[in-house]
């Protein structure tokens, strides 16, 4: 993403614009300007009033060349009025698509809008009423106002739902944005867990930095054997092979063939050979470099060979950096089913390089979305989850997200590492709500295990979207529940339906490892976000809900 000189708000009034706009500005040490007050200060009349005396038209014009005024500025931050981006004008090289521009939309529901704007009418009287506002049903008028005006919201670089978001956590996530593109600078992310603690960085260029992070947790290494497999490894083992010898480290490659194969117990002693073979110490790192199935296999080589050695996970997959890369699961498959051979192993270090994913085919790109959606369902249900806020900002960005588009991109895989580390912080060992985490698993490892036709991602998104109606069989969501999941699956090109024998998926969940007391739990969404485990499904219901996501029903 270029630099950053100016930050743009838009949104319909009541998004909070001109609040977050001066917490954005103190905040990068910027200026800031309103639209709205700059007219009123050259006109010297409120928005009101120039509304009621001088009519639309003549307003929009001092809104567009105040617009242009600020934007013509550096280190500014501008809250504009609610209809300046319908102006097909403000969108040119000396408007918004100026060099150095990130439009930031702000989105509000219509009834947290008008509870907004009531509040502040009611405290600061005649000069806060919104002209086009006026009359009976406030929500629906601003409903109709914000629909015709989405087209234009929607040429933002981002947008941001704040339903459930004060102003001051609105405004440091901007900050945050734009010091990552200014500085290359992004806080952080701190899993603390009962068995290690890992620290997780996600900006796009930091696999050239893979050799500084790992230098300041491991100041005494060495050695780095990286692991990865043959697609990924001439992509990106030689950038970060330069980035670990710059640090000081020795490194060594150790590729395997890329996919399920090699997450066997033939595919780790392949690993165990070389690492053994090479004389790895205690002191030593593995660098997991590649998707899912690398990390697992690395992860769990690093966990047991001489009973654990350094190991930093580098992934290279979208659904890697949103899910498995972070929180310490690793394993291998088995003949009775995935990952039932594995170990809880915390890596100290995660890196996550969002730029990485220009690399990866599109089929994976898309398969790795399947995890984002499923954060944003069960958000709801898991620490600070009363934002709930992931499932409106996928629904929004969808478009920026599938194109890669930052800084879109590095936002959505930083919030769902947040929730991914807060879950398990919480729940290291998945004995309360990292089983949350599970949605559309149940099924989706069945679908996935019962030929191996989808990728990973694919066969969950069926197996959602089968948990979704199962849930809704039971009662405790309803068909707006399965419609909104079905719309957003769809959205990032998900599939519906998959050829799969239905007889063996059923044989093969009942091998699941998350079975307890040898009944079946299902994680199953609830109205209003969310999600619920429940034992009480009946085989019938789970039957009919594999009708709708496979082609060939159980008899």
């Amino acid at each position: 993403m270029p630099l950053v000189e100016r930050v743009v708000l838009v949104g319909v009034s009541g998004s909070g614009k001109s609040t977050v706009g001066r917490a954005v500005a103190t905040g990068l040490g910027w200026e800031t300007v309103d639209t709205d007050a700059t007219i009123e200060t050259a006109q010297g009349r409120s928005v009101p009033e120039l509304f009621a005396t001088a009519g639309e038209a003549a307003f929009r014009g001092w809104e567009r060349a105040a617009l242009l005024a600020a934007i013509a500025r550096s280190r500014v931050v501008i809250a504009t009025g609610g209809g300046a981006v319908t102006d097909a004008a403000v969108w040119g090289p000396d408007g918004l698509g100026r060099a150095g521009t990130l439009v930031v939309a702000l989105d509000v529901s219509p009834a947290v809008a008008i509870a907004r704007l009531t509040e502040q009418h009611r405290r600061e009287g005649a000069s806060t009423a919104r002209p086009l506002l006026a009359g009976a049903d406030p929500i629906d008028r601003m409903a109709a106002m914000k629909a015709a005006r989405q087209p234009a919201y929607d040429r933002a670089g981002i947008t941001l739902p704040v339903d459930h978001a004060g102003p001051a956590l609105v405004a440091a996530e901007i900050v945050e944005l734009v010091t990552a593109a200014n500085d290359g600078a992004s806080p952080e992310i701190a899993l603390e867990a009962p068995s290690g603690s890992s620290r997780i960085v996600v900006a796009p260029g930091s696999l050239g930095h893979v050799g500084t992070l790992a230098r300041a947790r491991w100041p005494r290494a060495q050695r780095a054997w990286i692991v990865t497999d043959d697609r990924v490894g001439p992509l990106h083992a030689p950038a970060a092979a330069a980035a670990l010898v710059e640090a000081g480290f020795t490194p060594e490659t150790v590729t395997v063939p890329a996919g399920e194969v090699s997450k066997s117990l033939g595919g780790v002693g392949a690993v165990y050979d070389r690492l053994l073979g090479d004389g790895i110490e205690r002191g030593d790192l593995v660098v997991a470099l590649g998707g899912g199935v690398v990390g697992d296999l690395a992860g769990f080589a690093a966990a047991t060979c001489l009973r654990g050695v350094g190991l930093v996970q580098v992934p290279t997959s979208l659904l890697a950096m949103v899910d498995s890369s972070v929180g310490g699961k690793t394993g291998i498959n088995h003949a009775a089913g995935k990952n039932l051979i594995g170990a809880f192993y915390q890596p100290p270090l995660v890196v996550a390089d969002p730029a990485l994913l220009a690399t990866l085919p599109e089929r994976e790109l898309t398969s790795g979305w399947a995890e984002v959606i499923k954060h944003a369902v069960i958000q709801a249900s898991t620490p600070a989850g009363e934002r709930n806020d992931l499932m409106p900002f996928l629904e929004r960005n969808a478009a920026r997200l599938t194109n890669l588009g930052e800084p879109a991109l590095s936002y959505a895989i930083r919030r769902n590492v947040a929730l991914k580390a807060a879950v398990v912080a919480a729940d290291e060992r998945e004995g309360g709500i990292r089983a949350f985490l599970n949605f559309g698993h149940t099924l989706g490892h069945a679908i996935e295990a019962a030929g191996y036709l989808l990728l990973h991602g694919e066969a969950i998104a069926l197996g959602m979207r089968a948990a979704t109606r199962i849930g809704a069989a039971i009662g405790i969501c309803g068909a707006e529940t399965v419609e909104r999941l079905d719309a957003v699956l769809d959205a990032y090109h998900l599939p519906r339906t998959t050829e799969a024998n239905a007889d063996a998926v059923l044989a093969l969940m009942g091998s699941d490892k998350k079975r307890e007391a040898g009944r079946q739990r299902w994680v199953l969404p609830v109205t209003g976000g969310g999600v619920c485990l429940r034992v009480d499904v009946e085989d019938g219901m789970v039957r009919e809900a594999l009708g709708a996501v496979l082609d060939r029903t159980v008899e």
